[in-house]
């Protein structure tokens, strides 16, 4: 089945490098391919749908980076962006099955326990502020030595607590009033900065020492 009228003028748009085609993309198709995907793959939406939205948004990217490889003539845009986003998605999931589910250390339960859960959810105990108060200020020490911004050892910290939500990260970048597709550029390409640190340097594991 061929584009519609309107998909070829989306399509222009993108090609043309128009500064709202990313978002009439998202406007338009974003909600519809995520709960498709959702249909789909019923286990990852109930266990974990940031995935979903993950394999959405880098469907759309590349579309955006390549518009070319759409050919208007063999597929509609939305069955080009379902079958994009559908292969991101099984990619995702092959990805974080070879590195153990997740790199975040989920199966460290001692870790988990003393100091994830310290960070992302608040404790009303006494003894239990103590240890987050502890923790934090290893992690922020640790943080500090690889990034001189404020701004990015607050994201590090919630990227190593396995934070998913582009809102969270949109709101400690003050980028709030942008639109939906624009935070998650910027988001991404800053999260994509500060994992490779994080990566290279191997903070995770010295964070771990640290807490031993």
């Amino acid at each position: 089945m061929k584009a519609s009228k309107a998909e070829i003028e989306i399509h222009f748009l993108v090609s043309s490098g128009d500064s709202l085609a990313l978002t009439k993309l998202y406007d338009e198709y974003g909600d519809r391919i995520v709960s498709l995907l959702g249909t789909r793959y019923p286990g990852v939406a109930r266990q974990d749908d940031a995935q979903l939205y993950d394999a959405v948004n880098q469907a759309f990217f590349g579309y955006h980076r390549n518009p070319g490889t759409f050919d208007p003539e063999k597929n509609t845009l939305q069955r080009f962006l379902e079958i994009a986003a559908e292969r991101d998605l099984k990619n995702i999931l092959e990805k974080e099955a070879r590195q153990g589910k997740k790199k975040n250390l989920p199966d460290d339960v001692e870790l988990e326990e003393k100091f994830w859960n310290s960070i992302v959810k608040e404790q009303v105990e006494p003894e239990s502020q103590m240890i987050a108060k502890e923790t934090i200020g290893l992690l922020d020490s640790e943080l500090a030595v690889h990034f001189e911004s404020a701004e990015d050892r607050i994201m590090a910290a919630m990227i190593i607590a396995g934070e998913r939500e582009t809102s969270a990260y949109a709101a400690v970048m003050q980028i709030n009033e942008l639109t939906k597709a624009e935070q998650m550029e910027h988001v991404k390409r800053a999260k994509d900065r500060i994992k490779r640190v994080l990566e290279r340097k191997d903070v995770e594991g010295k964070i771990k020492q640290l807490l031993k």
